[in-house]
C-alpha cells in the first residue's frame, strides 16, 4: 500500500483516536519515519480533532473551580484576627493526655528489677540442685550395680571350696 491510499482508507484518523490494531499501527508508525506527507497529514488531522473538540467544550462553572480547590487550600490564617478566615485543617495532639494513664512511683521499677533478679538467682539454683540430684540418683544407682554384682560373684566363689 502506498502512503495515498493510508490516508484515504481513514487509517491515519484510526491511529490517531487510538483504535488501530497493533499491526496497522507498527505500519504507519514506519511510514511516519519514511514519509513526510505521511508526518503531514498526521498532524492535520490531530490539529482538526482538537479544533472540534475544543469547538464544543463546555466550559465548567467558575464557582466549580473555587470549590474544587476549597479543601486543598493549606494557608495558614490565624483565626482569632478579625475577618481572618477559619484555618481548614484539625489539629491532632500526638502527645496523650497524662490525666488517661496510671503513673507508678519509681522506687517500683527498682523493687520488680531486685524481684527479677531474684527470680533468676533461684532459677539457677533450681537447675543447679537438680543436676546436683541426678548425679548423686546416677551414682548410686552405679553403686547399687556393683554391690548386687559382687553379692552375686561372692556366693559362686564360695561353693567351689
Amino acid at each position: 500500500m502506498n502512503v495515498q491510499e493510508y490516508i484515504d482508507n481513514g487509517l491515519v484518523e484510526s491511529y490517531v483516536l487510538g483504535i488501530s490494531t497493533p499491526k496497522e499501527k507498527e505500519e504507519i508508525e514506519v511510514l511516519l519515519k519514511a514519509s513526510p506527507e505521511l508526518r503531514t497529514e498526521l498532524q492535520s488531522v490531530e490539529r482538526t480533532l482538537h479544533r472540534l473538540l475544543l469547538e464544543d467544550a463546555v466550559p465548567p462553572p467558575m464557582e466549580l473551580r473555587a470549590r474544587t480547590l476549597a479543601p486543598y487550600n493549606w494557608a495558614d490564617t490565624n483565626p482569632q484576627e478579625p475577618g481572618g478566615k477559619k484555618p481548614n485543617y484539625t489539629f491532632i495532639n500526638i502527645a496523650p493526655n497524662q490525666n488517661d494513664y496510671i503513673t507508678v512511683h519509681r522506687m517500683w521499677k527498682w523493687i520488680f528489677f531486685a524481684a527479677f533478679l531474684l527470680f533468676k538467682f533461684c532459677l539457677f539454683l533450681a537447675i543447679y540442685f537438680y543436676f546436683k540430684y541426678r548425679q548423686v540418683e546416677d551414682r548410686q544407682e552405679e553403686r547399687e550395680k556393683v554391690r548386687k554384682e559382687i553379692l552375686q560373684s561372692a556366693p559362686q566363689q564360695a561353693a567351689p571350696r
